[in-house]
């Protein structure tokens, strides 16, 4: 009986710690270097992004695209704005890729 309770112990554990442990290897990558940003554009009415003088590796045509439908991609492109006119660096990028390898940012770290 000990045997049979230490085995669903144990297998109760496996359980609830995979899913756990596969949704940590997860997320959105991330550039964690400099970047200076040397152009942005919009397109449309809901797309935004910005050029880099160091490449993007990775993303189409070296591009990062905000999504301006949301409040947060209207806010990095606040944000990219402000450090595109005063010199400032992108330090770390979180984004998404899709299948056709273009890049949508998900977070924004400027100094």
């Amino acid at each position: 009986m000990l045997i049979k309770m230490k085995k669903l112990i144990l297998s109760f554990i496996v359980m609830i710690a995979l899913p756990f442990s596969v949704f940590a290897e997860q997320g959105d990558p991330e550039f964690n270097q400099p970047f200076t940003i040397t152009q942005v554009f919009s397109e449309g009415t809901t797309t935004a992004g910005f050029y880099t003088a160091e490449a993007l590796t990775g993303c189409k045509w070296n591009i990062m695209y905000l999504d301006l439908s949301t409040e947060s991609g209207k806010a990095m492109f606040s944000q990219v704005l402000a450090a595109k006119s005063a010199g400032f660096k992108v330090v770390r990028v979180y984004y998404k890729k899709n299948d056709s390898e273009t890049c949508m940012a998900t977070g924004l770290h400027i100094r």
